[in-house]
């Protein structure tokens, strides 16, 4: 078996168990049996949404100890040592559950307050908040320090994850490119330079800036239709759970639906980069970074359509070969509407094969 399969096993899994869980409780009517269904005090409410999210740490916990111990141990050259593998699960589950639980915490206070429309309006400015400090939340869980980002500025980054791969972060106009420290010595400088190029198109084209809207506008749609299916109503913790197991259900929706535009957005990526660059260079840089973080060369179409965003380097090579437009629809946008989901819960943000068990990847999730 290869490590990509072992870990889109891994995730599928993962999520499907996470899937029928809420199923279940949507039907069985779960969180009105285990919740307070009406007021009560600001500590018995807050301890009950942190009890939550403690329990949906222990479910993951089976997984993350599969793709974040097993599979590393079983098919990479530098697994995690276990030691060092708890301590930062403990911490990135600790602020993980900190911030879910507040937020959670907090919307509750404010559909009792003023009403459930004003959920809305917070959750589309946590998503910007989000995007925003993505670089320091990823700091934060990882405890990978490097400072403020600044303007327009290629950051190379500390980390012990193998297949981190850096990434894009900040609001649109004030982006950082982050490349991990480990890529100036395992990748070639001309396939290195290619990449930093073809991140920096995707922002100068104009995609970045789309996916992030995208992926904010598939989010607030599907918040506000999972407030409508749990009653319209939130005045309670069990009303808080209710919204978040149809969140959850929307996001696996997402996973279904996103990768086809993610796919597209990757392949138009390419060629708008090549037109301007050497085709021969992008081919070589995709093929090195896809060796040096362990992802399959080859997969057949079914296999990709499963969960996948990010197209193997063989159909990239030969999607390069035909001609097409160039436009970036929405760059990143499956990967990037999972982060934002954070804003409430982050129900399948962790779940997913490509960072269960993955800490350093769970606010800075693997990008083309």
């Amino acid at each position: 078996m290869s490590p990509g399969r072992a870990r889109l096993l891994t995730g599928t899994s993962c999520v499907g168990t996470l899937v029928i869980l809420a199923i279940g409780m949507l039907c069985w009517d779960v969180s009105r049996s285990v919740f307070p269904t009406s007021a009560a005090s600001a500590t018995t409410e807050y301890l009950s949404v942190l009890a939550f999210f403690t329990g949906a740490a222990g479910v993951l916990l089976p997984f993350d100890l599969i793709g974040g111990l097993a599979i590393p141990a079983a098919f990479e050259s530098r697994p995690p040592r276990l030691r060092f593998w708890v301590r930062q699960w403990f911490r990135s589950v600790g602020i993980q559950s900190l911030f879910f639980s507040l937020t959670l915490f907090l919307y509750l206070q404010i559909g009792r307050a003023i009403g459930a429309p004003w959920l809305v309006a917070m959750f589309a400015v946590l998503q910007t908040t989000l995007v925003a400090g993505q670089e320091l939340l990823w700091q934060a869980l990882t405890a990978n320090w490097t400072g403020a980002a600044h303007r327009e500025r290629t950051q190379v980054v500390p980390h012990s994850d193998e297949r981190f791969m850096g990434g894009i972060a900040g609001l649109p106009g004030f982006e950082t490119i982050l490349v991990p420290r480990a890529w100036g010595l395992r990748l070639r400088p001309a396939s290195l330079v290619t990449i930093v190029n073809r991140r920096r198109a995707a922002v100068t084209c104009g995609g970045r800036s789309r996916g992030i809207l995208c992926a904010m506008c598939w989010n607030i749609s599907g918040f506000t239709l999972c407030i409508i299916a749990a009653g319209t109503s939130v005045q309670s913790v069990a009303d808080i759970v209710s919204v978040y197991l149809w969140f959850l259900l929307f996001s696996f929706a997402g996973l279904l639906i996103l990768p086809v535009l993610n796919r597209q957005s990757v392949f138009a990526l390419d060629q708008h980069f090549s037109n301007a660059h050497s085709h021969l260079e992008l081919r070589e840089a995709i093929t090195d970074v896809d060796r040096i973080t362990d992802q399959d060369p080859t997969r057949s179409p079914s296999a990709e359509s499963v969960f996948q965003p990010i197209p193997c380097s063989e159909r990239r090579s030969r999607s390069l070969e035909t001609a097409g437009s160039g436009h970036v629809i929405a760059w990143n946008i499956a990967r990037t509407a999972l982060f934002l989901s954070w804003a409430y819960g982050g129900p399948l943000a962790r779940a997913v094969h490509s960072n269960v068990g993955r800490t350093e990847l769970w606010a800075m999730m693997p990008t083309d």
